[in-house]
């Protein structure tokens, strides 16, 4: 019944959107208004192909970002068609001010000077009051249009850098895949096994030197990260002996790596010694694990956090 259950709720469809819904609601309003009409076919026509857009990557499940995106440019073109529309009504409004302005100077040559000039006054000054509220709502309206461009070309700007993010993200993946990197609470980090290096030797054997190629061409793509290389051996031997064998392999891959162009003040480098295991020294497998050496990436402001385990 619980898998029934589950099936069905997969099986619900989303009907609706926000965004949507905000757009559909705008381009209604603009369209029912006489004056947008009249004056700003053109936007209307925009908002209108906006939100087919709109609804035609919400129908064919396109991915949400697209369908606010496409929703939000909508929304703008209706509000900036009734922008138009409110400025045509306020220049109306200031042909009739100045039409009732003149109406009111010639009544004053006709009638008596006194009365005339008080009702001519009186009249005036509500002509120029009528004019001056005309202009500062043909202001308000351009200023309106002018904050719904800058709104959406901010809009598109933000999706612009968005999906520059995400291509930025798939790339370090991927680069992070061919470096067999893990995400750790340190950062990025390889691992060197033995296997790159001779019994009790530090310097990189063959296989090595291609994994340090590989990390030396991420480090030259990436110039603002640095990288800490620490070496770790089994227990065997003295602890001195380890500790100076640890380093001396750490030291050797930056070497390889200032070899390739990498700046040395980059990479720092840590001998652990036989600290720090990661698996049992009471096998030959385990002391293989341990016997390593550790490479970690930093963030793009070039942070390492310090080892404490």
């Amino acid at each position: 019944m619980l898998a029934a259950m589950a099936l069905s709720g997969c099986a619900q469809k989303v009907t609706t959107n926000a965004a949507l819904e905000e757009a559909r609601a705008a381009y209604k309003a603009a369209q029912a208004n006489p004056t947008v009409i009249r004056n700003a076919a053109l936007e209307l026509k925009k908002a209108e192909m906006a939100l087919t857009q709109a609804e035609t990557s919400f129908q064919q499940k396109a991915d949400l970002a697209t369908v606010e995106h496409q929703a939000y440019l909508s929304k703008q073109h209706s509000a900036i068609a009734q922008e138009i529309g409110n400025q045509k009504i306020a220049e109306a409004a200031i042909e009739q001010a100045s039409a009732e302005r003149n109406k009111v100077l010639l009544e004053a040559r006709s009638t008596e000077a006194s009365l005339a000039e008080q009702r001519a006054a009186a009249e005036k000054e509500a002509a120029l009051q009528a004019l001056k509220e005309a202009e500062a709502q043909k202001a308000a309206a351009e200023q309106a249009t002018m904050e719904a461009t800058e709104q959406r070309l901010a809009a598109e700007k933000a999706m612009a850098e968005a999906t520059e993010a995400r291509e930025k993200a798939a790339k370090l993946e991927q680069e992070m895949a061919e470096l067999q990197a893990v995400k750790a609470d340190r950062g990025l980090v390889m691992t060197l096994g033995d296997v790159v290096f001779d019994v009790n030797k530090a310097d990189l054997k063959p296989g090595g030197i291609v994994t340090v190629d590989k990390l030396a061409a991420f480090l030259t793509e990436y110039p603002t990260r640095k990288v800490m290389i620490e070496g770790f051996t089994d227990s065997t031997g003295s602890a001195e002996y380890n500790q100076v064998l640890s380093e001396r392999r750490a030291l050797a891959v930056r070497r390889a790596l200032i070899d390739k162009g990498i700046e040395a003040s980059r990479i720092e480098i840590h001998g652990y010694g036989e600290d720090f295991p990661v698996a049992t020294n009471n096998t030959t497998a385990g002391r293989q694990m341990n016997r390593r050496v550790e490479i970690i990436i930093s963030d793009e402001e070039g942070t390492i956090p310090a080892r404490t385990k």
